[in-house]
């Protein structure tokens, strides 16, 4: 396979994957409430090829879809959720369990002499 064609397989598989339905997703109802997935989707690729007595070639591919928020619908009400704003806070909440789990466990040794 000569390395145009092997970059137009690629970038097309590619185009398939990530398609509209990606990065805004089928729409969930439950309960009356409509959930909305959307991801960010990147997409990176390489080729690489030789030309002459070997004629050798290559080519490579990587795709990440990640949630970043949901477009919730209630009531005729519209709202979005995002995932990625309070990334920062949810790390600094996990840090403190531990240390929230050590006061309370001095707190019940104090109660119990």
């Amino acid at each position: 396979m000569n390395l145009d064609t092997m970059a137009s397989v690629l970038l097309e598989k590619l185009k398939g994957i990530a398609q509209t339905d990606t990065v805004v997703g089928q729409p969930i109802v439950a309960d009356g409430v409509t959930l909305i997935p959307v991801s960010r989707v990147s997409v990176g690729f390489g080729l690489g090829g030789v030309s002459g007595k070997g004629e050798a070639a290559g080519s490579g591919g990587g795709l990440t879809v990640e949630p970043i928020a949901f477009i919730v619908v209630q009531d005729g009400n519209t709202k979005i959720v995002n995932l990625t704003q309070n990334k920062d806070l949810i790390g600094k909440v996990i840090d403190l369990v531990p240390e929230v789990v050590s006061m309370l466990k001095r707190d019940g040794d104090k109660k119990s002499e």
